[in-house]
């Protein structure tokens, strides 16, 4: 699990339901590095039954390359920029252009955010499938329909989310497609309170000063309950980790008249988590509070009603 704007969300790669909300991230590269997209390279996300189009070609013109107005009327859920409704509806002309949502206006409740694509950081966009509310999504022509009545009950199936974008300026619009499961089986009744040992470990051991590199720390769950099986378990380790934070620490050797710590990095500062329950944080070794020396690194997390705290794992910037 992770979350958005303090909101619990599943990422695409753990197991998703149509009855909770799913984000659906995507990440777009060009030679070597992420694009900068504006409002004006972004067209818009769709969502499709994938056994229903099995082939590109069931949605996209062979001439284009686009999503064809049959197909875009067909879409299970649809995402737009903030604003479109004032330019297809004939509203108020004086009116910004669109443009994408920020994380902080996500407010998980009926309205423009839930069906409207969010930048998250250069070349990363997402939208959220929220299936927990009604009227989540607007049609074409603004109509509101929702998971919770018009998605309810679908079964476990394999979707396509398909993004249109313009990867440079003058670029031609390009569709890109992406593959998300949705399970029935994610929920479980447990006869039993859950027991779960936790181990973590920092992949970084060294790092070069004057460079940005992503923390990496993988956090191994082991459901101990001897009744449970291993079926169940594998569900369970999916979706155990609903937030984490970290922080970072230089650990003064040398200098005997300063402190012998300092926090570089504040405790409850946020982290990416991927579906294998790894945490992800971009440390930036080009600030001027960052010297060569010894750090550690400790996330804290949350599982069902509990808080973990990482032991301190050392590393060196050198």
């Amino acid at each position: 699990m992770g979350v958005f704007n303090t909101y619990t969300v599943s990422e695409r790669n753990q197991r998703p339901s149509f009855n909770g909300r799913t984000i659906l991230r995507s990440y777009f590269m060009r030679d070597g590095g992420y694009v900068s997209l504006d409002n004006s390279s972004v067209s818009s996300v769709m969502l499709f039954k994938k056994e229903a189009n099995t082939s590109p070609s069931s949605i996209l013109d062979p001439n284009t390359g686009l999503v064809t107005d049959t197909a875009a009327s067909l879409a299970v859920w649809r995402w737009t920029l903030k604003g479109w409704e004032y330019y297809t509806t004939g509203g108020d002309v004086n009116a910004p252009e669109p443009t994408f949502f920020e994380e902080s206006d996500y407010t998980a409740t009926i309205g423009p955010t839930t069906s409207g694509i969010f930048n998250v950081g250069t070349g990363r966009l997402a939208v959220v499938l929220d299936g927990t509310i009604d009227g989540s999504c607007l049609l074409r022509d603004t109509t509101p329909i929702g998971a919770a009545s018009g998605l309810s009950g679908e079964p476990a199936a394999t979707y396509i989310d398909v993004w249109t974008v313009k990867l440079c300026a003058g670029c031609e619009w390009t569709t890109f497609i992406n593959d998300t499961a949705f399970f029935q089986n994610n929920a479980v009744i447990l006869s039993e309170p859950l027991l779960c040992a936790t181990r973590e470990r920092l992949y970084n051991k060294r790092i070069e000063k004057n460079s940005v590199e992503k923390l990496k720390i993988g956090v191994d769950i082991t459901i101990e309950n001897k009744t449970i099986e291993d079926s169940v378990k594998n569900v369970l380790r999916d979706g155990l980790i609903t937030s984490g934070s970290i922080e970072v620490i230089y650990h003064n050797e040398k200098d005997i008249h300063s402190e012998p710590w300092v926090s570089v990095v504040t405790a409850g500062t946020p982290v990416d988590i991927t579906g294998d329950n790894t945490f992800l944080y971009s440390f930036d070794t080009t600030a001027a509070n960052v010297v060569p020396g010894t750090y550690s690194a400790q996330v804290t997390y949350s599982i069902l009603d509990e808080t973990r705290l990482s032991p301190l794992m050392y590393f060196t910037v050198v």
